[in-house]
């Protein structure tokens, strides 16, 4: 019943695998031979390390005897994957005894159990086996041993915690008290929503009816997945709003509870930076708290906790109903700006103009794929919060720019709907193998590559501001490729648009198709950096006046 899929580059498999799993929340099993091979799934073991995604490797060894003096295709895999690893076990030889083959069918159940448990995450199993390694018929003796080994009931594993997100747990008397006193004793209170897996998105209800009872204010990220629902109540503008120095002194919230990964937001960070407030995190598993300020960690599931907490009795009297006035107004001022940004630009596709384009047009419901860097940040920052039902992938265990061409294909493998991925133009060409496994999808996976001509989100950073004009590219990483090229490789569908309309067209080809399409948005270079020193300006104008 294994759905098998073979990658030419291992690299790009494990992060197919990942995107599965982050689909699923089940492991994928990654297999490979010895050498290089296990040490290029690396880099997607460590992000579904610090992401909290199971994965399962399994990789071929050669037996002890070979190690250490020169053998082909030989290194010491032993621990390959050091502390990123939630499990490891090395096989050793293969043998037929029933201890043996009792003690191998244990090893995997525990890998299995350690990939999905209180911290999900990968795990390895290291398989040493001595030459002649083609498959050989087993003896009857043999095969009727390993029959009845299988034959025995598994042991089973009994948790606390449940791993089904359709069971709620049972949140602490003593934890949930001490969580909703703190919401209701704050004036000004807010719901702030981080980055947060697919499960999240089962409880909107919850968080709609925790904050309609306690009247707290619901700011969240497109990654959290209360952002893009049909019930969801939550705001989506505060990044620009705490990012100007009017938006932090009009809307300063006394009390903030944070549910999941801390906010990719850099003006959530300034606030934290610039005041002192009470907040409580609830993480699965994670100590999210990389201010070092928080008042307490909560280590729950975050709909169960959700869950429990909507349904505590709140005194809504205390809260500053001018909070919430200022807060929506706010909210609503930023997207006029952003609109007038945008139909200012006319038909000429822009950094911003194309998140916007791209979240217009995405069917409703299908999977959003975003990459790092600008694409996860230029939603957060053009597109208001929707009444589509997204569900909505990213890679911020690290926050790396590879495997993300892989990743949404492992998540478009599973998904019955289409999938969008909007990636930048370097993290495309880093992950170019990605489309030969993009291209078996049946899809529609439609992949949109704003391409500025290199990694533009350094031109935002101190770094451009006093360096030498000279290093800069070092930094962003400017390019000639072409495009069209890589798509042509795997068979995939390409097309390259530069404005607006061109884009809208393109993506209405590409959902009505099948199989892997690549749309090419051509952007100006710096469109980027000058549409969001102008929205913050202008943010800033529209508070002032507002503040006086």
């Amino acid at each position: 019943e294994l759905r098998c899929t073979s990658a030419l580059d291992e690299r790009s498999g494990a992060y197919y695998g990942l995107g599965q799993a982050r689909t699923t929340l089940r492991p994928s099993l990654l297999l490979c031979t010895s050498g290089t091979a296990a040490a290029n799934y690396f880099p997607a073991v460590v992000e579904a390390s610090e992401a909290g995604v199971p994965l399962i490797v399994l990789s071929a060894d050669r037996p002890p005897e070979r190690l250490g003096c020169g053998a082909n295709q030989t290194t010491d895999q032993i621990g390959l994957y050091g502390n990123k690893v939630r499990f490891f076990a090395n096989l050793g030889e293969p043998r037929g005894d029933a201890p043996s083959l009792r003690a191998a069918r244990r090893v995997v159940a525990q890998a299995v159990s350690e990939a999905m448990g209180g911290k999900p995450g990968p795990v390895h199993i290291n398989a040493q086996a001595r030459k002649p390694l083609e498959p050989v018929p087993a003896s009857a003796e043999l095969r009727s041993r390993v029959d009845a080994i299988l034959d025995e009931p598994l042991t089973q594993l009994y948790r606390v915690r449940p791993l089904e997100p359709v069971f709620v747990e049972q949140v602490p008397p003593l934890v949930l008290d001490t969580v909703a006193d703190a919401l209701d004793s704050a004036a000004r209170p807010v719901i702030l929503c981080g980055p947060g897996d697919l499960r999240n998105a089962m409880f909107v209800d919850a968080l709609d009816e925790l904050a309609e009872r306690s009247g707290a204010v619901v700011l969240a990220e497109t990654t959290s997945q209360f952002r893009c629902w049909a019930k969801s109540r939550a705001l989506g503008a505060f990044d620009a709003i705490w990012r100007s120095e009017s938006g932090r002194s009009m809307c300063v919230p006394d009390f903030v509870l944070q549910l999941g990964e801390n906010p990719i937001s850099k003006g959530w960070e300034q606030l934290c930076e610039a005041q002192q407030i009470r907040r409580i995190v609830v993480h699965p598993w994670k100590w999210a708290d990389p201010s070092s300020s928080a008042e307490a960690i909560v280590q729950a599931d975050v709909g169960s906790f959700l869950s429990a907490l909507s349904g505590v009795r709140y005194d809504t009297a205390r809260r500053d109903p001018d909070f919430m006035a200022a807060f929506e107004w706010a909210e609503s001022a930023v997207w006029d700006e952003v609109s007038a940004i945008l139909d200012g630009a006319g038909d000429a596709l822009t950094q911003g103009g194309a998140a916007r384009a791209v979240l217009d047009a995405v069917p409703d419901p299908s999977a959003l794929v975003l990459g790092n860097s600008l694409a996860i940040r230029d939603v957060d920052t053009w597109v208001p919060p929707s009444t589509k039902l997204l569900t909505v992938y990213s890679q911020r265990g690290v926050s790396g720019i590879d495997g993300l061409v892989s990743g949404a294909a492992g998540a478009a493998s599973w998904v019955e709907r289409a999938t969008t991925l909007l990636i930048g133009d370097v993290s495309f060409l880093h992950d170019i193998n990605g489309l030969q496994l993009a291209s078996e999808v049946i899809g529609p996976l439609v992949i949109v590559v704003v391409n500025n001509g290199g990694g533009r989100i350094f031109e935002q950073l101190p770094i451009a501001k006093g360096g030498d004009e000279t290093w800069l590219s070092y930094f962003t990483t400017p390019h000639d490729a072409d495009l069209a090229g890589a798509a042509s490789l795997h068979g995939c569908q390409f097309r390259r648009v530069s404005t607006v309309t061109g884009l809208q067209e393109s993506l209405e080809l590409a959902y009505a198709g099948e199989g892997c399409s690549v749309i090419e948005a051509v952007v100006p270079a710096q469109s980027a950096l000058n549409q969001g020193r102008d929205l913050l300006a202008r943010v800033e104008r529209a508070l002032r006046r507002e503040g006086a």
